[in-house]
């Protein structure tokens, strides 16, 4: 099926299975700010080179990477590869991802969320003030060229999610643990912005609402959804495909709840489907 997009910026690249000769330095910073274009500047003005995370330099990965490592403190294991596949992996190793952004978190957008490429975008939030968020980022270009630094605010909605890998303001998130304040019999509603995986005869399913690979259990019963384009508004057809995105508006019983998995099992339309509940929120 073809997969319709916005294609506002580059494409985060995929990585190399190697590592530069670059030595990079650890530290970490309590204060929320704008840090400007720290970027290497052997990455920034060289040709063609692949960072110690594997990724290509001047992409929004090797940026992402580096800020978490020189202001955070955190290492980014190797295995990420394109930004669009940060969430489900960093929620796979047991990193929390929502939508309640922190300074030193990951801004991360799916395929045509806000103005991503196919291949998804990751950023450093470097400032959150109420409901809107200052994000630092590579290669998202708006006339500066391609490849180079630039920030911009928005509101927190306007994302994927927030992986926390180790927030500044918050200290190290290194589990994922179920939110306790959410129990069988709650009413929850859906955050952000999810990407079609794949169709399943009549349904879909979503690697961001399955927190991982989906399964027969994630399956998602596409009649409730809302398709959206990469600024949150409804699009004309409302046919959805591989890559497109959509909201789930609408509250919704919690049925069952599994901690282990942190999986919740809700009713979407006519089908019983089970979520990461890193994607909801208590009403």
């Amino acid at each position: 099926m073809e997969v319709k997009m916005k294609k506002k910026i580059l494409n985060c690249l995929l990585p190399l299975a190697c590592l530069a000769t670059v030595s990079v330095s650890c530290g970490s910073s309590a204060q929320a700010a704008v840090l400007g274009d720290d970027y290497p500047s052997s990455w920034k003005y060289g040709g063609f080179g692949v960072d110690p995370w594997t990724m290509y330099w001047r992409q929004c990965t090797s940026f992402a990477a580096y800020r978490l490592s020189n202001t955070n403190g955190f290492n980014l294991p190797v295995g990420y590869g394109n930004a669009i596949t940060w969430g489900s992996i960093a929620r796979a190793n047991g990193y929390r991802v929502d939508m309640n952004p922190a300074v030193g978190s990951i801004a991360w957008f799916s395929a045509g969320v806000n103005g991503a490429g196919h291949m998804g975008h990751v950023a450093w939030v470097a400032d959150v003030q109420g409901d809107q968020v200052t994000i630092e980022e590579y290669n998202y270009d708006v006339g500066q060229g391609p490849e180079k630094y630039h920030k911009r605010s928005f509101h927190k909605s306007q994302v994927s999610g927030y992986i926390h890998f180790k927030d500044l303001e918050s200290g190290t998130q290194t589990s994922n643990t179920t939110n306790s304040s959410i129990n069988i019999g709650d009413t929850v509603r859906f955050t952000g912005t999810f990407r079609v995986t794949s169709i399943v005869g009549n349904n879909i399913t979503s690697q961001d609402l399955a927190g991982g690979t989906p399964t027969k259990h994630n399956i998602v019963d596409p009649g409730p959804v809302l398709e959206v384009d990469g600024q949150g508004n409804p699009t004309s057809d409302q046919y959805l495909n591989p890559g497109e995105t959509f909201t789930i508006p609408g509250n919704f019983k919690v049925l069952a709840i599994d901690p282990p998995s942190d999986g919740v099992l809700v009713q979407i339309g006519n089908r019983k489907t089970w979520v990461t509940q890193s994607v909801l929120e208590k009403v």
